[in-house]
């Protein structure tokens, strides 16, 4: 693993482990201890393979999306790229995912210009897949709906300028004259291009369709962790909670959300209706399993990566070292 990344991953932990501390604190130590004592373990497996059937539902997502701006390697080294990014679930909003975009380099010699516009139309759909299950909390509760209302909001008009061929080519036949943007030019083009083709309406919906799918899955997946843990929560409640609270930690751009996702579902399980002890007990179990179980399938795709293809690939011979 690339020295840099590894940092970051053993900052994130350290971090991670700091927050579940205080956290722990916060709900008493004791009665936190009596909560995970009685939670059924037979259902974690369960949950984890929710969990992974969600990514891999948004795998075939990143299969349609790169075929769509015409990449075409065969499954197994797409399929092991994808999980290798899932390691940069510990960066802000998951932007760090760009490094499928260097992986992809490595192996087939494909521009990162051209396929990075993929990882913006992943998380873009994820958002709408959030929102659109959120929307129905927010309807039912009336809790965060200006927190969607925005998000909707800044989705429509980053969608609508990129559509906007007209304004964007202007823009980038200005940016050929401006001197610290003339040298990569032709790349901003290159990564217009492919945003223009896979934020049309008809290629956004199969994405956002994909996105909503696999986010449901884990929606499922908390709802069954609380229920182990002997808590009789409705399943739209902890669908509006998880996806509010994932959604405030990547708008935080703040590594993994942590911190801001983990107080966040916690303060809206704590609105409705489960004391402390019960609110830290269900959001350390969900973010375990939808967080962190993530960023080990990631490591894992890594190294899989270093192991298969590290030395044959078409732009490098080893697994990139980049994103902070």
């Amino acid at each position: 693993m690339p020295g840099r990344l590894r940092r970051n991953l053993i900052i994130g932990i350290i971090l991670g482990v700091a927050i579940y501390i205080v956290m722990g604190f916060y709900a008493d130590l004791d009665s936190l201890r009596e909560v995970f004592g009685s939670f059924r373990w037979a259902v974690l497996p369960v949950a984890l393979g929710l969990v992974l059937f969600n990514y891999l539902i948004r795998f075939l997502k990143w299969e349609y999306l790169i075929r769509a701006v015409g990449v075409s390697i065969p499954v197994r080294p797409s399929f092991i790229i994808f999980f290798s990014g899932l390691t940069m679930s510990i960066s802000p909003a998951k932007l760090g995912e760009v490094m499928k975009s260097f992986l992809l380099r490595d192996y087939a010699g494909v521009k990162v210009s051209r396929t990075a516009p993929v990882i913006v139309a992943e998380r873009l759909t994820d958002v709408i897949g959030i929102v659109i299950l959120g929307s129905f909390g927010a309807l039912a509760y009336g809790w965060g709906r200006d927190i969607l209302a925005v998000t909707i909001a800044l989705v429509v008009v980053f969608v609508a300028v990129v559509q906007w061929r007209r304004l964007c080519l202007r823009l980038l036949a200005a940016a050929e004259h401006v001197p610290f943007l003339s040298r990569v030019a032709h790349h901003l083009e290159e990564f217009y291009e492919s945003s223009y083709i896979l934020l049309r309406l008809g290629r956004l919906l199969p994405a956002v369709t994909l996105s909503t799918a696999g986010w449901f899955t884990e929606c499922v997946a908390s709802w069954l962790l609380l229920r182990a843990l002997g808590l009789e929560v409705d399943l739209l409640l902890v669908t509006f909670v998880f996806v509010t609270a994932t959604l405030a930690g990547a708008l935080a751009m703040i590594p993994g959300g942590l911190g801001v996702a983990e107080g966040s579902m916690t303060g809206l399980f704590i609105n409705g209706g489960l004391d402390r002890t019960d609110a830290v007990a269900a959001t350390l179990l969900i973010r375990l399993v939808t967080f962190w179980f993530a960023i080990a399938m990631g490591v894992a795709g890594l190294a899989a990566y270093g192991i298969l293809f590290g030395n044959r690939g078409g732009g490098g011979n080893s697994v990139p070292d980049v994103v902070d």
